[in-house]
């Protein structure tokens, strides 16, 4: 179970609920979605947390890089939706895309989302993204990102972009 959260208010009655429904038996596993770095350390505190559910993405919300880090360092799957969006685009693409994600996607024979996608993945193995599917060819295209290996200069181009974003 997911509980999705609202504003920097402490959660700690919430997942003391969630917890008693997982020590019931009702549910199997806590996560939090739209949470910050100190909804963790609270979840935590009271019973294991395996996923943190948030919107990030190449360009879009740099700042959840640290919590991203931290997931990983605890263990916690960091499961990021938007991730093809980037900032100001929840809604989908509006605009044209960056000029570097653009020769990046043709150096790899792919489309800029699968660029998007294939950055978020390299932020580590516990980085599980919510690419969202609305047809096969887009599942394909999807499955695909998962393949891309994005060269370090990639990288680090990609992670300028993301950066200046803040």
């Amino acid at each position: 179970m997911n509980l999705r959260l609202s504003g920097p208010d402490p959660i700690t009655e919430h997942i003391g609920v969630s917890a008693e429904l997982r020590d019931a038996g009702l549910i199997r596993h806590l996560g939090v979605s739209n949470a910050r770095p100190e909804h963790l350390a609270q979840a935590q505190a009271i019973a294991p947390v395996v996923c943190v559910q948030n919107s990030y993405g190449l360009g879009h919300r740099p700042q959840q890089d640290q919590l991203l880090r931290a997931c990983g360092e605890q263990g916690v799957a960091y499961v990021p939706f938007f991730s093809i969006a980037g900032t100001g685009r929840e809604d989908g693409p509006s605009g044209a895309e960056h000029d570097e994600i653009l020769a990046i996607a043709a150096a790899h024979d792919a489309s800029p989302a699968q660029v998007r996608l294939a950055f978020a993945l390299h932020r580590g193995s516990h980085v599980l993204v919510i690419p969202g599917t609305g047809d096969l060819d887009h599942l394909a295209d999807n499955i695909a990102a998962a393949s891309l290996r994005l060269t370090p200069d990639d990288l680090t181009r990609l992670d300028a972009i993301h950066q200046d974003a803040q």
